[in-house]
């Protein structure tokens, strides 16, 4: 079995703002917490569930609705959560 992590409150939306950006990018009006939209790039892996960050294998899991039963494979500071981020955003807009 594989250790989980409590994922604390900021990363937490440092995740909803990239499904939002998602949800955005791919024409939905808003994003639906129990129907996260599947996202794929060389930075990162996002669908209903799971997100996974491709450059250290961070997978962050959740119970049907996006924050509910949420837990991390690694255990992160906030600084690593960030940096984490804002490379998945940069990859979403293709910005280097």
């Amino acid at each position: 079995m594989t250790t989980q992590y409590e994922i604390f409150r900021d990363p937490y939306r440092m995740l909803i703002l990239l499904a939002t950006l998602v949800s955005e990018k791919q024409n939905q009006p808003e994003l639906q917490f129990d129907n996260v939209p599947f996202f794929e790039n060389e930075s990162f892996l996002i669908q209903h569930g799971k997100f996974v960050y491709k450059k250290d294998n961070t997978e962050i899991t959740w119970y049907q609705f996006l924050g509910r039963d949420i837990a991390c494979s690694n255990d992160l500071s906030r600084e690593a959560y960030n940096k984490m981020f804002v490379d998945c955003l940069a990859s979403l807009y293709d910005l280097t």
